[in-house]
């Protein structure tokens, strides 16, 4: 019996200090709820982020604009159209024609003799089909809110140059970068060298013709 009694004893001695402590263990642990609720919020506040998509339509049209050196001609301003085809998302080829002025040789501005070419003649046209690939495609991001898709791309191709009444056989290589800035509409710069061979001054001679152009273009 002694031990029964001393077992309930024990019994009520626990469960008063339960009672005396429990109310502070227990705003302990509300106060440790709530700091951790402070410290980590559920509540994330994401943005919203429009980003241009390209069309389904795999043609793309445009116009562009930009300076053309010639060599030993000087540089003059380049006007030109262009059509492109996306074959897949890496490759796609262009056809582009382009315009400009040559302007006097060295020769004829030293010798100070007759011009060599007549004004018509110094009328230069260009005409190249191209094979690009999209190297390094990626976004750019504008303020927090605005993601544009862009690539940089590389190309090569072939075509023909005209001045002087001659055809010139013309290779051209080059790189661009393009950033779509609606689903429908791309900007775009690039820069080419467009190599063929001319006699005009009596030696032929393989000239390298550097052009750099800004343009824009439309998907359809």
């Amino acid at each position: 019996m002694e031990i029964g009694f001393r077992g309930v004893f024990v019994m009520i001695k626990r469960l008063f200090l339960a009672s005396i402590f429990f109310p502070f263990i227990a705003f302990a642990a509300d106060s440790d709820t709530e700091v951790i609720g402070a410290i980590v919020s559920a509540d994330i506040e994401r943005r919203e982020i429009k980003e241009a998509d390209l069309d389904s339509e795999d043609f793309e049209v445009g116009v562009f604009f930009g300076i053309m050196n010639i060599e030993d001609f000087g540089s003059d301003t380049l006007t030109g159209v262009s059509v492109a085809y996306h074959i897949s998302e890496d490759f796609f080829m262009e056809a582009t024609y382009g315009i400009t002025t040559l302007g006097e040789t060295s020769f004829e501005r030293l010798s100070g003799s007759a011009p060599i070419l007549t004004d018509e003649q110094r009328d230069l046209s260009y005409y190249d089909l191209s094979i690009a690939y999209n190297l390094f495609p990626g976004e750019v991001f504008i303020s927090d809110s605005y993601a544009f898709n862009s690539n940089f791309y590389i190309l090569a191709g072939a075509g023909n140059t005209d001045f002087a009444d001659e055809s010139h056989f013309t290779y051209s290589f080059g790189a661009g970068y393009r950033l779509i800035a609606q689903d429908w509409l791309a900007l775009k710069i690039d820069v080419r060298d467009h190599i063929f061979e001319h006699s005009l001054l009596g030696e032929t001679i393989s000239t390298n013709n550097l052009s750099m152009q800004i343009g824009a273009t439309v998907f359809f």
